[in-house]
């Protein structure tokens, strides 16, 4: 089973290397943020969004109707969704997978960016979010916070998420990335004795500014 993630970086038209790279990946589970309806992976992939925005929302004048902030795309059968704090920053849809059944929270945390007070404000509610969730549970997207190495963007945001994890049983699968905030963390027992291999790419950041990020699990 293959899970991705990609902050897109707002795409405002059909980016055929970002699709292509997407498709050459063929994960079964992706969520992207920063993303659009011009990203969109077909047919063959059910889908689960925030809503879309629009100009002005949150005070940003260049949003456009085709954004939204988070996608989960998957294979697999979507058999449920759950609400959560903020349907324009974060969605969660209980996935059946061949592993089991998944609780999958795709999200931005801080939307813009990790340094102000609506992070902290977006990592408050998000961490009341995560502690509803029951059952496997995954979650991926654009943290704002690296879970190694330097502290950004706080030792305390840091600590706040490993808490929770903890609390969870989930395992960071993406914190021995180097300078990295896009996260994959999934429950342990959805993990356990299994092979984990990590991919990552875009690390020119031409594509983004994020580097994508693809979990496998054998």
């Amino acid at each position: 089973m293959k899970i991705l993630t990609w902050n897109l970086q707002r795409p405002k038209y059909k980016n055929q290397l970002i699709l292509d790279k997407l498709q050459e990946f063929d994960a079964d589970i992706i969520v992207l943020t920063e993303t659009s309806s011009f990203i969109n992976l077909g047919e063959n992939y059910n889908s689960h969004s925030t809503e879309n925005l629009f100009k002005g929302y949150d005070g940003i004048t260049d949003y456009r109707n085709e954004e939204n902030r988070t996608t989960i795309w998957t294979k697999y059968k979507i058999v449920k969704q759950h609400k959560t704090f903020d349907n324009f920053t974060s969605v969660c849809a209980e996935i059946k997978t061949p592993f089991g059944f998944l609780n999958v929270y795709g999200t931005i945390i801080g939307v813009f960016g990790g340094k102000d007070e609506r992070f902290k404000s977006d990592l408050k509610s998000q961490l009341l979010d995560f502690d509803k969730l029951t059952g496997n549970i995954c979650i991926a997207g654009d943290f704002n916070v690296q879970l190694s190495g330097y502290a950004y963007p706080s030792h305390t945001a840091r600590n706040s998420l490993n808490q929770i994890f903890d609390k969870l049983n989930l395992k960071s699968l993406t914190s021995i990335i180097p300078l990295n905030v896009e996260h994959i963390i999934v429950s342990n027992d959805f993990v356990n004795n299994r092979t984990i291999y990590i991919e990552t790419w875009n690390e020119e950041k031409t594509l983004s500014d994020h580097i994508g990020i693809c979990i496998t699990l054998f």
